[in-house]
C-alpha cells in the first residue's frame, strides 16, 4: 500500500514497517532485474514515497496518481520515474492525473487499465479514447493529447514504463516483434482515412484481427491459436 498518513493518520504508527517492505522490495527487484509499481497515489505521495522510502527512480512506475503536485512532478521528472494513467478508473473520478503537465515537463506517461473490474475492462482502445476526452474536456481545449501521442502511451511510453523499451514498444530491428492487425473495413471504422483516428476514436479490442508476439502469431483472422476458446471462455 501507498505510505499516506496524510490521508491514513493510523499509517504513521506503522511508518518503520512501511520503511522496511520498501528496502525488501527494493532489494528484491534490483536483485531479480525487476521494475518496482505502486498502486494508488495522489497529492503529496510520491515526495513522500521518494523522501521517506526512497521508492522513485528510473526503474518504477507509480499508478493512478490523481492531483499531484509540483513537487511530484518535478520529482518525477528529476528520479525518471514514470507514471501510469489510468482514465477509466474510480480513481480518475476521485481525482485528475496531471497527464499534460506531466508530458510537458518530461516525465513518461502511459496509460493503464487499472484491471478488469467492476466497470472497466482491458480494452485499450477504450481507454485512449476516454484519456483524449477527459483531460479535453477539463482544459476545454480539443487539441490537448492529440491522438498520434495516446496511441504512444500505449505503446513505446508502455514499454517505457516497463523499463522494457530496448525490447519492445516499437518494429524497429532487433526488438520483438509484438504486432497486431486492425480489421479496418467495418462500418464504424469507414471512411478508412486519417487510420491515425480511427484506430484511437472509433476502433474496439474485437476489431484485432491477428496479434504475433515475438514473433508467433497467436490469434491470425479472428483464429486464436495459442488456446482452445470454446473451453476457456464458459470457465471465464
Amino acid at each position: 500500500p501507498v505510505y499516506a498518513p496524510q490521508y491514513e493518520p493510523g499509517h504513521l504508527q506503522l511508518a518503520p514497517l512501511f520503511r522496511q517492505q520498501a528496502q525488501d522490495y527494493l532489494a528484491l527487484a534490483q536483485r531479480h532485474g525487476l521494475t518496482f509499481t505502486q498502486d494508488g497515489h495522489r497529492a503529496g505521495t510520491l515526495a513522500l514515497a521518494h523522501r521517506e522510502l526512497g521508492l522513485l527512480g528510473p526503474t518504477s512506475f507509480m499508478s493512478h496518481c490523481i492531483d499531484l503536485t509540483e513537487q511530484d512532478i518535478a520529482l518525477c521528472r528529476e528520479t525518471q520515474t514514470k507514471i501510469v494513467h489510468n482514465p477509466s478508473a474510480i480513481m480518475s473520478i476521485l481525482g485528475r492525473c496531471p497527464v499534460p503537465e506531466l508530458i510537458e515537463a518530461n516525465v513518461t506517461v502511459a496509460i493503464g487499465s487499472d484491471g478488469a473490474a467492476p466497470d472497466r475492462g482491458y480494452d485499450m482502445f477504450r481507454h485512449m479514447f476516454q484519456c483524449m476526452h477527459y483531460h479535453r474536456r477539463h482544459f476545454r481545449d480539443p487539441d490537448i493529447l492529440p491522438q498520434g501521442k495516446v496511441l504512444e502511451m500505449v505503446t513505446i511510453d508502455a514499454a517505457k514504463a516497463l523499463s522494457m523499451d530496448h525490447e519492445i514498444g516499437s518494429l524497429e530491428v532487433g526488438k520483438k516483434a509484438d504486432i497486431i492487425l486492425i480489421d479496418l473495413y467495418k462500418p464504424h471504422l469507414m471512411p478508412m482515412n486519417m487510420p491515425v483516428h480511427r484506430v484511437t476514436c472509433f476502433a474496439n479490442g474485437a476489431d484485432v484481427c491477428t496479434t504475433i508476439v515475438d514473433g508467433k502469431i497467436l490469434m491470425e483472422d479472428y483464429t486464436v491459436h495459442a488456446v482452445d476458446e470454446a473451453a476457456v471462455l464458459p470457465a471465464g
